[in-house]
């Protein structure tokens, strides 16, 4: 037993945080949005506004005492929003570009939040810490931008789909889509087929849970977090709620939405408009 505090961190270090140095964007004390090139140069947060576009720099609080920052990316013809959640070594400056497409290619708004510890917000980025981020974003989404929590769709990114899918197994939300995303912890560095009460990031317990559509999208050949997860999470996915997967053949774990761009907006898209005609809560 007293060796499972140092198992349970190690496991934290191997598999997550790693905020990116420097981060992908800068808030001014005059609140003037910069994002940051790999070569640390500075260039303002591109106006959007040709594209029917406007982008809300967000600040809150969450219920562990840290202030996280967050992008929000609105057009007037959008009926949801999603909540991104990106993966560990990024941040939503570095994420910008893709939450741009994600707007521009589903006509929706995207509401991109910042972990504890990476980029402009305070703290140390911790499992505790991930879901009191989410919590912060989606309560900014219910209460301040008053959206019913059937228009909102959580999208998490590897790492981020531990927040989702905790979210998502508390609150009815529209739906979740989960991209390279892991089953527990322990298990991206050491195959297991039990929980384990000592585990972290147990999404593959907690999924059995979740009372939404859910999409599972996942490369064969991602070396990061095995397919396995991806099919594992899918089938502990309740099956009146589980959709149809995608099983990218040959992709990774970062090269999804660049390699087969046409299809992962085909996808979001397949399943975004399954949502709004109430056939996404089907089994395969």
């Amino acid at each position: 037993m007293s060796l499972i505090p140092g198992l349970v961190k190690n496991v934290v270090n191997q598999v997550a945080f790693f905020p990116p140095k420097p981060a992908g964007y800068h808030v001014t004390d005059k609140k003037q949005v910069y994002l940051v090139s790999p070569e640390c140069g500075l260039s303002p947060l591109p106006d959007l506004s040709a594209d029917s576009i406007t982008v809300d720099t967000v600040k809150m609080w969450t219920n562990r005492g840290n202030t996280i920052m967050g992008f929000h990316l609105k057009r007037p013809d959008a009926d949801r929003t999603i909540l991104f959640s990106h993966g560990n070594s990024t941040d939503i400056g570095i994420m910008f570009p893709h939450l741009r497409d994600l707007c521009n290619n589903l006509k929706v708004d995207v509401f991109a939040y910042e972990y504890s510890g990476y980029g402009e917000s305070s703290g140390v980025a911790s499992e505790a810490d991930l879901y009191a981020d989410i919590d912060a974003a989606y309560h900014y989404l219910a209460s301040d931008c008053c959206l019913d929590e059937s228009s909102i769709i959580l999208l998490g990114q590897s790492v981020g789909s531990v927040p989702s899918i905790d979210l998502a197994a508390r609150n009815r939300v529209g739906g979740l889509v989960l991209h390279g995303a892991l089953k527990s912890g322990l298990s991206v560095i050491h195959e297991v087929q039990a929980t384990y009460w000592f585990d972290v990031f147990q999404n593959a317990a907690k999924i059995e849970n979740v009372r939404s559509p859910v999409l599972c999208i996942h490369g064969t050949h991602d070396a990061e977090v095995p397919f396995e997860h991806g099919l594992a999470l899918f089938e502990a996915t309740p099956p009146e709620f589980a959709f149809d997967p995608w099983w990218v053949k040959g992709a990774g774990h970062n090269d999804i939405e660049i390699e087969h761009r046409k299809e992962y907006y085909a996808h979001l898209e397949t399943f975004l408009r399954a949502i709004s005609d109430g056939t996404a809560q089907q089994c395969v």
